[in-house]
């Protein structure tokens, strides 16, 4: 007979091979909590994540809209003498050479002030305008030039609009209007000016003996031969007449 102890010993090995113990509830409920931590941790940080992306979002929005309009303040540059105007029947208050041309640029004597300076405005009642003429008369040929004064009899230096947008030569024969600078006068310019106390600005003026009228309405007679008189003005200041004569 075939010894039985070989089956017993196969038969202990398999019952211990398949007789293995199975993990207990506290092992299988431990691994559940573990794995149910790990998803709360994932949501958690999908939540972190999704957070800050909105708010990163909303900070470059915010940069990108948050810029407030600017304004452009450039200035057109402005001309650097006074302008008179063109016209068919006047010239302007010059003291270059004469020409066709409207530009004009008032004297200024030897003791007066190149330019502007932050001194106060001149008191009208310190503001002196004379009217002249070169000569007393003048032959068919002579050009008659003239002038206007501007004198500061002030205590103080200070400052004065001598530019062509105030300044006009008024040429009459009696009671009769002859001749206006600002007649034919298309654009003009203002001209501050520093005074000294007693000192003057001058501009001069060639009048080419025509007659114009408001709105340069064209005038083709001239004036004839005869007594005439010049006044000069200065925004609200007004000159004396002065007399000269056309042979």
């Amino acid at each position: 007979m075939e010894p039985t102890g070989g089956h017993d010993d196969d038969h202990g090995r398999g019952g211990r091979a398949g007789g293995r113990r199975r993990p207990s509830p506290a092992v299988y409920r431990r691994r559940r909590l573990a794995v149910t931590v790990l998803v709360l941790l994932a949501v958690i940080a999908l939540i972190i994540g999704a957070i800050a992306l909105a708010g990163a979002l909303g900070r470059g929005s915010d940069a990108s809209a948050g810029g407030s309009p600017t304004q452009d303040t450039t200035a057109a540059p402005a001309s650097e003498g006074p302008v008179g105007a063109t016209g068919p029947a006047t010239a302007a208050p010059t003291t270059a050479t004469p020409s066709a041309g409207p530009t004009a640029s008032p004297a200024q004597s030897a003791s007066a002030q190149p330019s502007a300076s932050p001194d106060g405005v001149c008191d009208p009642d310190d503001v002196v305008v004379e009217a002249g003429t070169d000569r007393p008369s003048y032959g068919p040929d002579d050009t008659v030039l003239l002038y206007l004064v501007v004198r500061n009899e002030g205590d103080t230096a200070c400052t004065a609009n001598v530019g062509t947008s105030q300044m006009e030569f008024l040429v009459t024969s009696g009671d009769e209007r002859v001749f206006s600078s600002i007649d034919c006068q298309q654009a003009s310019q203002d001209l501050e000016r520093s005074i000294e106390p007693g000192a003057d600005q001058r501009a001069e003026f060639e009048w080419p003996r025509n007659r114009s009228m408001p709105g340069c309405t064209a005038v083709e007679e001239e004036p004839g031969a005869g007594p005439y008189t010049v006044t000069t003005k200065l925004g609200l200041r007004s000159s004396s007449p002065v007399d000269f004569t056309l042979q």
